[in-house]
């Protein structure tokens, strides 16, 4: 009986073992978030990072995984490129991920200007052009899905497929309609509280883990974020010139509107799209894309959070991101 028991303690506690001790190597501890390259240093992948000048900026990156396919990913606020570090295993074993702080944001310097995101998707142009990459998919959301369309619209010859997620995009349908009910919706009432950047940084200074703490939390499902969970997201905003740089991209909205508008979304009509949402914020950018006459657009509800898709439910958002990237 005692070498039965033993036999099945080797086959199956030793395994046990191991996940358990991987699970505690990727978990942070409770005083630190887990960097995205902690988390591609646990995965087991290859990762180069540098800081580049690039369109009168100065960019940072990370450079993971050696598939032939890359893969860029743009972040939204209060985060940084760290949002993704949840699934940067799952995407990093099939495609190169290029995966940069956007301007002035993270541990990208905050210059003063250029935050509309025509720019920001310059920003993203010509670091590809530094790296030595062509073609890419290009995955936004927040903020970054609005960075991830302009850069579509301005480079589609660049673009293999575009995912954008949980973000109204200014200029396409429905425009309007938001910005007449923006300051009664509890999901839209920050974009002029934002915009209106002197006050918003007088406001928050010395306060930045309260904002993000309540900013996150006050728009989430499946998880309350604690101090250490947004530890790297506060140290960034706490950057000189930091915060100021987050409201920034609030503050070109405008700007932003008027350039989709006005630009020549015919060049987006076949170009494979996947609109994702979390399940409280429905298919509007569905219906923005179709509306915009974009032919082969994809839709997914993912049940498992409210906004930050990436961090509430990793595994859904992966999941439905993988398939979409696959096809």
């Amino acid at each position: 009986m005692s070498s039965r028991l033993d036999k099945l303690c080797h086959v199956w506690l030793i395994p046990l073992l191991a996940v358990v001790g991987y699970v505690a190597m990727i978990k942070p501890s409770a005083a630190e978030q887990i960097s995205l390259e902690d988390a591609t240093h646990v995965a087991g992948l290859p990762m180069k990072t540098a800081t580049v000048f690039v369109n009168g900026t100065s960019i940072y990156y990370r450079d993971i995984g050696s598939g032939e396919e890359v893969v860029v990913l743009l972040h939204g606020f209060p985060e940084t490129g760290d949002a993704f570090a949840p699934v940067i295993a799952g995407l990093g074993k099939r495609f190169r991920l290029i995966v940069p702080d956007m301007r002035g944001l993270g541990r990208s310097p905050p210059p003063s200007s250029g935050y509309d995101k025509r720019t920001v998707a310059a920003d993203i142009r010509n670091l590809l052009d530094r790296i030595g990459i062509d073609r890419v998919h290009v995955v936004g959301y927040d903020l970054g899905a609005r960075v991830a369309f302009s850069f579509a619209l301005q480079f589609p010859q660049r673009i293999g497929t575009l995912t954008v997620a949980s973000a109204f995009i200014e200029g396409l349908a429905g425009t309007a309609q938001m910005k007449q009910g923006a300051a009664d919706n509890p999901r839209t009432r920050h974009f002029a509280q934002f915009a209106k950047v002197d006050e918003s940084v007088a406001r928050y200074s010395g306060k930045e883990e309260e904002l993000i703490l309540g900013f996150m939390n006050s728009r989430t499902k499946s998880r309350q974020f604690a101090a250490a969970d947004v530890a790297l997201y506060v140290a960034a905003a706490r950057r000189e010139g930091g915060l100021r740089a987050g409201f920034k991209y609030y503050e070109a909205f405008g700007a932003d509107e008027v350039f989709v508008a006005q630009a020549d979304k015919s060049v987006l009509r076949d170009l494979p799209a996947l609109a994702a949402g979390c399940e409280a914020e429905g298919d509007v950018l569905f219906r923005q894309l179709s509306a915009a006459g974009m032919q082969r657009v994809r839709r997914a509800v993912l049940k498992g959070c409210e906004h930050w898709a990436f961090e509430e439910n990793p595994s859904e958002t992966l999941s439905v991101l993988m398939e979409f990237l696959s096809q």
